[in-house]
């Protein structure tokens, strides 16, 4: 499966303007050319991936309201369920894969969620199982490109697990700052410089309101 991470950021590296903040106000700065070419991506991949948190604070759709029917499944991996019910994804009629894991599963919440159309899938026994995942997405559920659209958390586990082939980045002309702010990558971090995730620069495309980052990863 190609795991492309897609993400929205500052020349900072933030995804939103403070802690518990939507990405949303970001997204004001692009033109309708730009949202066109983000949903557009959703497209061409068979799955997007979103965390929690990203539910919780922007409660997005993850559809492509640019051209029909050709919306990707929409997958949420979660460690205790804790989503509200009525969020978009859990709400309406596109077809969403809610993940968690042995100890956080609620088999109340999970019937309700199956009565709705909607999967949920058990991976791992206190955390997810990213690894396992995947590779179920791909076997059971034919899903060959992966779309990760996460917050630094989701972001930190694909890549400390190896999964990441591409990188995109529609990086904004400013700044933000904040140390206690969302980065494209959080988690635990690494202090060893041969321990980090090596990528090579493939694309860099000046826009009118972003700069187009792409990276692969380094063989």
């Amino acid at each position: 499966m190609k795991t492309s991470v897609f993400s929205q950021v500052s020349i900072d590296g933030k995804l939103t303007l403070g802690p518990g903040q939507s990405s949303k106000p970001l997204f004001s700065l692009f033109d309708g050319g730009d949202m066109e070419y983000i949903h557009k991506f959703r497209g061409i991949v068979d799955g997007i991936m979103v965390g929690k948190n990203t539910i919780t604070t922007d409660n997005p759709f993850l559809t492509n309201r640019y051209e029909e029917n050709k919306n990707p499944v929409r997958i949420v991996p979660t460690r205790t369920m804790d989503i509200p019910l009525d969020s978009h994804v859990l709400a309406d009629e596109g077809q969403t894969i809610l993940v968690t894991t042995e100890l956080g599963k609620d088999e109340r919440k999970i019937e309700l969620l199956r009565e709705r159309g909607k999967e949920c899938l058990i991976c791992g026994e206190d955390k997810v199982d990213f690894a396992k995942l995947f590779s179920i997405l791909e076997q059971n559920y034919g899903i060959h490109r992966l779309m990760v659209e996460g917050g630094g958390f989701l972001n930190w586990h694909v890549f400390n697990e190896d999964l990441v082939d591409e990188i995109i980045l529609m990086q904004l002309p400013i700044i933000i700052g904040g140390a206690s702010n969302i980065t494209l990558v959080d988690g635990e971090g690494y202090t060893r410089l041969d321990f980090t995730k090596k990528f090579k620069v493939v694309e860099v495309q000046p826009k009118d309101h972003y700069t187009l980052l792409r990276y692969m990863k380094a063989v």
